[in-house]
């Protein structure tokens, strides 16, 4: 198979397995440890099985895999297209954007590899996967696909009410007393993607209040494409569902629910109601 390869990480989410270009996307796994087990995402069993609060638990390990590793998994496909694609999750999200770009470093300059920083994961990561799918498809060409997919990652945004606070620390994103200080007063915070970085917003007061916040959220947006919403299949399913209703009587556009992939809930806590947002 010749043309554009895309190369993707288990963190991206797809709405339907099957799509176009699919068996053009190489998904590189994402191992999670856990009680002593090693778990291949996507894992609902897994998902399902989280704690709420990391306070007296264990906390999952995500394993990501060395720059070599990666370097090992390019070569691999080298030889099958013309060009190889890379979209792994945001680099402010874990280290898996450097070992991608140390793996890229450590190749021949000559080879065609392009490595992008998506900023993003989970929903969004999946739609920039399936865009690039689509016109390798159709025959479009490196550059061509290039220059749609950073024009996407600047259309695409994302907002998170996250309760289990203690998996934001662990994930590196918050400090220890910050974390367990928030989940003991039983805290609604609003977290944005802000080019990659999860942001604090605000507090929201009640579960209802989070409703408001992501409806005033997404109708700042006046040039919507699509939103997908996600939830834990235990946390948040009625606040999902709730928040279509809502923004479907208010917007013109699709709007998907789903349960949250499985490193996002590992990096994120299973008490994380999402948002993703695609503008025109």
């Amino acid at each position: 198979m010749r043309g554009v390869g895309i190369i993707t990480d288990a963190s991206a989410h797809f709405l339907t397995p099957r799509f176009t270009g699919s068996e053009r996307v190489h998904i590189l796994p994402l191992p999670i440890l856990w009680k002593g087990q090693r778990h291949i995402p996507p894992s609902a069993r897994l998902t399902a099985a989280l704690p709420p609060t990391l306070v007296h638990h264990q906390p999952p390990r995500l394993q990501l895999p060395s720059s070599g590793e990666i370097a090992r998994q390019i070569k691999a496909f080298l030889d099958e297209y013309d060009s190889l694609l890379l979209l792994p999750m945001g680099s402010s999200l874990t280290a898996l954007f450097q070992h991608f770009a140390e793996a890229v470093s450590s190749l021949s300059k000559h080879r065609p590899i392009y490595l992008v920083d998506t900023h993003t994961l989970d929903l969004g990561l999946g739609w920039l996967v399936q865009e690039a799918a689509a016109l390798a498809a159709q025959g479009a060409d490196i550059f061509t696909i290039l220059s749609r997919i950073r024009g996407m990652v600047q259309r695409l945004y994302a907002a998170f009410c996250i309760r289990s606070l203690t998996y934001l620390h662990h994930s590196g994103f918050l400090e220890p007393a910050q974390a367990i200080i928030g989940e003991m007063l039983q805290m609604y915070p609003f977290f944005v993607l802000e080019t990659g970085r999860l942001v604090p917003l605000q507090k929201a007061r009640s579960s209802r209040h989070v409703l408001d916040i992501m409806e005033e959220f997404t109708l700042e947006f006046t040039n919507l494409e699509r939103i997908g919403i996600t939830h834990h299949t235990s946390f948040f399913h009625r606040s999902a569902h709730n928040l279509r209703a809502r923004l479907t009587n208010e917007v013109a556009v699709p709007i998907h629910v789903s349960e949250i992939n499985t490193v996002s809930a590992v990096l994120l806590g299973p008490r994380t109601l999402g948002i993703h947002i695609l503008t025109e």
